[in-house]
């Protein structure tokens, strides 16, 4: 099946950007007005209160602080936060005078003249330096490379924690197949299969890998982070391959597999993508013809038991070359079991 999604293999990445710089009371107003776009992987505030305080402070003291990266979404207009959430949440904080959990927001470890103050009990010529400080932000503009942003995003994120794949595209490539993949990743029996507790949508990118090889496995030229970035964005909306198609697909296959093989079926010899992206599309494949159960449990017994079919399970093994070899292999297989 061909949905005509394309990959540019281009190595020079185009990310247009420019400077602007933004008063505290205005970039306080528009996180109130939801124009921020806070990816899922960011929304904790980790923040301990006197780091929080002294952010307040160092722009009290007319000191300047570190720039804010921000991408102008091409789809909302609204700015995608790539670094400097924990700032623009502290500042509404501030101005709300309390912290998340409730806890009143007032200035600790602090010079002595601003130590215990809150928003409201700062001087008014205080409170009006704070909502006058001005922050510099560097915006990413909404023409960028898709590729561009997602490799921007992996180097100037700093939360501290390595950003895993999928937590950026769900953030760059929000939309009605973000939120489908979440709700895939939340099905019982695919968690019963997956069997691992995920908290960093590594499973959303397994699903999402089923089905852009299962979509559009003749356009997969060899890079399968461009791969899966490419066909996330131009699905991003659910407009070419539908909610329907994908539910129908990955729900019959999934639950063939756990009634057929049961819940290991992915764990074999301790290398689970080669034996999950062979066993889903295969099944997937054949579900379009009339799979028994029977016959494919064969099938999966000489899979499993094949050292060639394992010798794909290396290094290279996302190669185009490798995959197709792979895929062509267990095809093979599949058939010759079934002569």
């Amino acid at each position: 099946m061909n949905y005509a999604i394309q990959e540019n293999e281009s190595p020079r990445l185009e990310v247009e950007y420019y400077g602007a710089d933004f008063p505290v009371d205005t970039l306080v107003k528009r996180m109130e007005e939801e124009d921020f776009i806070i990816p899922g992987f960011q929304r904790q505030y980790v923040w301990k209160e006197e780091e929080a305080s002294r952010f307040i402070e160092t722009l009290l003291l007319g000191l300047p602080s570190p720039s804010l990266f921000l991408a102008k979404d091409k789809f909302s207009r609204k700015y995608l936060v790539i670094d400097g959430q924990q700032r623009l949440k502290t500042l509404q904080y501030f101005f709300q005078e309390s912290f998340p959990d409730g806890k009143l927001f007032k200035l600790k470890g602090v010079v002595q003249q601003l130590e215990g103050l809150t928003y409201s009990t700062l001087p008014l010529s205080e409170r009006r330096e704070l909502h006058n400080a001005i922050i510099h932000c560097i915006i990413i503009s909404e023409n960028y490379d898709p590729r561009g942003i997602f490799y921007l995003f992996e180097r100037l994120n700093t939360t501290g924690n390595p950003l895993k794949p999928q937590e950026i595209r769900n953030a760059i490539y929000h939309g009605s197949f973000s939120e489908l993949l979440q709700t895939l990743s939340n099905n019982e029996t695919w968690k019963e299969l997956y069997d691992k507790n995920d908290i960093r949508a590594n499973e959303q990118e397994h699903i999402l890998r089923f089905l852009a090889l299962y979509f559009d496995l003749e356009n997969y030229a060899g890079n399968m982070t461009n791969f899966l970035n490419q066909f996330m964005l131009r699905n991003k909306d659910l407009e070419i391959i539908s909610a329907n198609d994908i539910n129908n697909i990955f729900f019959k296959t999934i639950n063939f597999l756990k009634k057929c093989i049961g819940s290991k079926v992915f764990y074999q010899k301790k290398k689970f993508q080669i034996l999950f992206d062979s066993t889903m599309l295969i099944t997937a494949k054949e579900l379009e013809r009339d799979l028994e159960c029977s016959k494919f449990k064969r099938f999966y017994d000489l899979l499993i038991n094949d050292k060639y079919f394992w010798s794909f399970a290396k290094p290279s093994s996302t190669s185009r070359k490798n995959i197709m070899m792979r895929l062509e292999y267990v095809e093979k297989l599949y058939r010759d079991t079934h002569l």
